[in-house]
C-alpha cells in the first residue's frame, strides 16, 4: 500500500468572461477603488466558483514517483528524472478531462493514506467543487469524516486524510504566537530540515501571472516542488510525530 501526497494550483476564471453583470455587481459590491477591484478578482484563485484549477500535483513517498496534471496550449505526456524522483508531466487543454483523469486515478487505485498541507480547508473542497461546477462527479469523498477524523472515502475502502497543517499543531492551531501557532508550508520544511519547495524562484502568488504567460510547465515543476516537500514533511511526521 502506497501514500499519496497530492495539491494544486488554481488561478482565477477570466473576469469579464466568466460572470454575468449581476454576479460582477454582487462580487465587487464593496470596492470603492480600482486596487480593490484587482485584488477582489486575484481573490477568485482561492474559491471553486470564482477560480479554475491549472494544475494538480501527485507524490509517492514510498517509491519516489510522482505526476504532475496541468493545463496547457497542447496535449502532452513526458517522463523525467530529477535528483532521485521520477515524475510524469501530462499536460491537458481542458480543465474537464483533467480532473476526469485525477478522479478516475483515485478510484482505479488504492491508497493507505491521503496527504496534504491545508488540503481539508482548500484543495480538497475546491477539487469537488469545482468538478461539480463541470459536471463531473468526484469518484471520493475528499470531504469526509468530521473536523477530528479525517476519512477518505472510495467505493470500497475508508483511509485516513492526514492534513499536516492540522497534525503539526496536534489538531488545535488557535495560538498565533505561542506552540500552537500554525506556520506556511515553506517554514514548516525548513524548520524540519527539509527541502523548501519555495527554492525554485516562483510562489503560489505568482501563479495567475505565469499562467497568462504561457509558462505552464514552470508552474507544473513549482506543484511538484510542493508535493515533494510535503511529502518530506510527511516522512518526517511519521518518523517522530505519529503515534
Amino acid at each position: 500500500m502506497q501514500s499519496l501526497v497530492f495539491d494544486i494550483e488554481t488561478v482565477p476564471l477570466p473576469f469579464d468572461e466568466s460572470f454575468d453583470e449581476v454576479q460582477k455587481e454582487y462580487l465587487l459590491r464593496n470596492c470603492t477603488t480600482e486596487e480593490e477591484i484587482e485584488i477582489q478578482k486575484r481573490f477568485g484563485a482561492l474559491n471553486p466558483l470564482l477560480g479554475r484549477v491549472v494544475c494538480i500535483g501527485i507524490y509517492i513517498p514510498e517509491s519516489k514517483r510522482g505526476a504532475a496534471l496541468f493545463l496547457d496550449d497542447i496535449d502532452s505526456e513526458q517522463t523525467v528524472e530529477t535528483d532521485d524522483m521520477q515524475i510524469k508531466y501530462k499536460s491537458f487543454t481542458d480543465e474537464g478531462e483533467m480532473l476526469t483523469h485525477f478522479w478516475q486515478g483515485l478510484e482505479e487505485r488504492r491508497y493507505q493514506a491521503f496527504v496534504s498541507f491545508n488540503g481539508r480547508n482548500f484543495d480538497c473542497p475546491f477539487l469537488m467543487l469545482r468538478s461539480a461546477t463541470l459536471g463531473i462527479r468526484p469518484t471520493i469523498n475528499l470531504m469526509s469524516g468530521t473536523r477530528w477524523t479525517f476519512k477518505v472515502t472510495g467505493k470500497n475502502y475508508e483511509v485516513e486524510h492526514i492534513d499536516l497543517a492540522d497534525k503539526l499543531v496536534f489538531g488545535n492551531g488557535f495560538d498565533k504566537n505561542g506552540a500552537m501557532r500554525r506556520f506556511n508550508l515553506d517554514f514548516y520544511t525548513k524548520a524540519f530540515g527539509v527541502s523548501s519547495p519555495k527554492s525554485g524562484g516562483i510562489t503560489g502568488y505568482e501563479v495567475p501571472q505565469f499562467f497568462a504567460e504561457g509558462r505552464s510547465r514552470e508552474i507544473a515543476e513549482y506543484c511538484m516542488r510542493d508535493v515533494r516537500s510535503t511529502g518530506e514533511l510527511y516522512e518526517k511526521w511519521q518518523e517522530l510525530l505519529k503515534y
